[in-house]
């Protein structure tokens, strides 16, 4: 957002409904629920769920519903996220209405790898290339996004050096002759307007969900290198259930972002594309036993003329996997999961390079919960790598440093009242870094540096929850160190590694029946880069803090207020230990206030 939209009284959002034969609406800005909670799945999809909930005990996840997402920035799923979700890297001054860091607690890498209701993580083409990528999945189709924290290595594979976002898309599963849409217009700029509808039904053995968005803005450089965006995107995903112990579903999303920048006091347009599908199955074989096999595509393509930019990421990933949950007394219970995956992702770059990546991995999966208060969990993955680097038309030579990483997690969670929950954990994360092939010229293939090397990373954490009736408030304490992080020096590239240690603190409260507030801290102490040389290079930490409110004026009004880096932070680890930090035209603490009425 910008320092004029952020601080616009005037944000309208009207709701308009069908004539189907159940009269619905678009999501409305909620009061609740204080705990996001995703609905109830398919039978076939239950013991997965039950699984993957275990062994998440021990680690940290920030989730934000909805119905925020799509009412306080529908065209921007992150700026939304960044509302109340700690743990993101995400500066008011480091995107715009769209752009923003996706980042997760480090500084080492260029963002944070996606995932799309629980399938594998991939990455787009989108940002790196120019334009922007946190518009691929409408914003009325969100059910819920989950920053879930630290190395993810063992669940998600690459890109998890910090964190994945993942994002839940609605199933029509929980809807009956839906039709609904909204519309909302902003003086962001010179003006914005967005568009949105959506159409769901659930049957017995079949459901869907469709929806889609357009969007239209003027800002004449408000912020200062943007003229125009346009989007138009739009989701699809149909179930079909065999029977009550199957269920098969299959996922579609489709993006073209059209964003005009201002450069060098020019007007550059710049072209984002993607289509991304998936198609899974679930099947539960017995009480205790269930597989998934699937398969998701992702293609996203970045041009930008003026700079000679082209370029494109696409990914081929299959996947199939097992669960298991058994009691082994009558105190303790088992839940496990085995499974394999081949990951091709091809990599093209301004008509000179044609990378391709080949990854296969098997990873293991493992929590015991003793007594419903004391769980421990172990996880396991192995992953084979392999590179094809094709420059200029020229094969080149095989300089990748190590054809394989193990990666591994390890936790405690430890229920000490019925509401005061502690949590350890130890875990790993990797990153292949396709960004360095042409980012830093030919340097990734230069023998005399470090060559092509797969960035790793250890997150240590030790955290807490207390829960009422009515709020939580989360705590957490990590460090997170990445090696092999690729950084040019001299003409090569070197590896470079980078640490960082941090706190989290998320409190929300439902204080009255009309009234509910969020607050969320984040302090980065320091991030430290180590060369080869052994010499280490500082930046300043940063402390971020916002604090909101929602009331409930009538039943058809809602009005939301909030202060958004309440402490005037302007560097946000940017610059170097004992440099002045430059914050002219940065933006700083800002004040804004919503009204969201429904007709």
């Amino acid at each position: 957002m910008t320092p004029k939209s952020l601080t616009c009284l005037s944000l309208l959002t009207l709701s308009f409904t069908s004539l189907a034969t159940v009269i619905a609406r678009a999501e409305v800005f909620k009061l609740e629920p204080i705990e996001v909670n995703a609905p109830p799945v398919h039978p076939s999809q239950q013991l997965r769920h039950q699984v993957e909930g275990a062994f998440d005990q021990t680690r940290s996840t920030s989730t934000v519903d909805g119905s925020v997402i799509q009412n306080l920035n529908p065209v921007n799923n992150l700026d939304s996220v960044r509302y109340n979700a700690t743990g993101v890297i995400n500066a008011p001054f480091n995107g715009d209405r769209f752009g923003g860091g996706t980042s997760i607690r480090t500084f080492g890498d260029w963002g944070a790898a996606r995932s799309i209701d629980g399938l594998p993580a991939f990455k787009t083409a989108g940002e790196e290339g120019g334009g922007y990528s946190n518009s691929v999945v409408p914003a009325i189709a969100i059910e819920q996004i989950n920053v879930v924290k630290g190395g993810r290595a063992v669940q998600y594979g690459d890109g998890t050096d910090g964190g994945v976002m993942e994002t839940r898309i609605k199933s029509g599963r929980h809807y009956k002759d839906h039709l609904a849409g909204s519309l909302d217009l902003s003086t962001a700029g010179d003006g914005e307007g967005v568009l949105q509808a959506e159409i769901a039904n659930g049957e017995k053995q079949w459901d869907y969900y469709a929806a889609g968005s357009w969007m239209e803005g003027r800002y004449d450089r408000e912020p200062p290198n943007l003229d125009r965006q346009r989007i138009l995107n739009g989701v699809t995903k149909v179930g079909f259930n065999p029977s009550a112990a199957t269920r098969v579903e299959l996922l579609g999303l489709i993006e073209r972002s059209r964003p005009d920048i201002i450069r060098n006091n020019n007007i550059e347009e710049i072209t984002v594309d993607a289509v991304i599908g998936g198609l899974t199955m679930d099947s539960k074989i017995d009480p205790r036993t269930s597989v998934r096999i699937g398969h998701l595509y992702a293609d996203s393509r970045s041009i930008w003329d003026a700079r000679n930019r082209d370029r494109s990421l696409e990914n081929f990933i299959t996947f199939a996997d097992g669960f298991y949950t058994a009691p082994l007394s009558s105190s303790i219970t088992y839940n496990g999961s085995a499974g394999l995956q081949h990951k091709r992702t091809n990599l093209l770059r301004d008509n000179q390079w044609d990378n391709t990546f080949d990854d296969i991995s098997a990873k293991w999966i493992n929590a015991v919960t003793f007594d419903k208060n004391l769980t421990l969990t172990l996880g396991l993955r192995q992953t084979w790598f392999n590179n094809d680097i094709t420059l200029n038309g020229q094969a080149q030579p095989d300089n990748l440093q190590s054809d394989s990483v193990t990666s591994y997690e390890a936790g405690a969670a430890y229920n000490v009242t019925e509401s005061t929950r502690l949590r350890t954990s130890v875990a790993t994360g990797y990153n292949r870094f396709f960004e360095k092939y042409g980012n830093f010229g030919t340097d990734a293939l230069n023998t005399l540096g470090a060559g092509d090397e797969v960035v790793e990373s250890l997150s240590l954490e030790v955290g807490g929850r207390y829960s009422w009736l009515d709020g939580y408030f989360d705590a957490a304490v990590y460090n997170i160190e990445q090696e092999n992080v690729p950084r040019r020096n001299g003409g090569a590239i070197e590896s470079v590694t980078v640490e960082q240690t941090g706190l989290e603190l998320e409190l929300a409260s439902r204080l009255t029946d009309r009234l509910t507030m969020s607050a969320g801290y984040m302090h980065i102490f320091d991030v430290e880069a180590t060369r080869a040389d052994g010499t280490v290079q500082k930046r300043d930490g940063f402390v971020r803090a916002d604090i909101g409110a929602a009331w409930r004026v009538t039943q058809k009004a809602v009005l939301r207020a909030r202060i958004e880096n309440l402490l005037d932070e302007k560097d946000f680890g940017a610059t170097l230990e004992g440099i002045p930090v430059n914050d002219s035209g940065k933006i700083g603490r800002v004040f804004w206030v919503g009204l969201d009425y429904t007709f």
